[in-house]
């Protein structure tokens, strides 16, 4: 986080479909880090994965594929 600069993107994305590892990180960073901001996933929407917010999260159920969690953050 410290070496993103001013409008700069970080992405954080795990192989993980545990909350502990996904949103509930996300919310632990976000609370800690609030110069960052959630941003666009461009093209999430075409994804058969399920939201949370602006993250995303796929599961072997939804995709047939392991299980990731994607979020983009953008520092103000």
């Amino acid at each position: 986080a410290p070496l993103v600069k001013s409008g700069g993107r970080l992405l954080y994305v795990t192989c993980s479909v545990l909350p502990e590892e996904n949103t509930d990180a996300l919310a632990t960073f976000m609370h800690a880090h609030a110069e960052f901001a959630p941003a666009p996933l461009e093209g999430a929407d075409r994804l058969p994965a399920h939201a949370h917010g602006r993250a995303v999260q796929l599961t072997p159920a939804t995709t047939g594929c392991d299980g990731f969690f994607i979020a983009a953050l953008t520092r103000a």
